[in-house]
């Protein structure tokens, strides 16, 4: 469980050195996960397109 809470902390530390996040680069996360979340959801209804379609 340490060795778990070290790795979680090293990786926030990763990510906080990269704030503030412009808002460019926020607006394509926010792209990709909206893609990538909508296709997931469509595959677990049984929607055979693929992320690019």
């Amino acid at each position: 469980m340490k060795n778990l809470l070290k790795k979680i902390d090293l990786l926030k530390t990763k990510i906080d050195e990269h704030k503030p996040i412009d808002s460019h680069m926020v607006k394509q996360l926010r792209e990709y996960f909206r893609i990538g979340m909508t296709y997931s959801s469509n595959a677990l209804e049984g929607n055979s397109l693929t992320e690019t379609e």
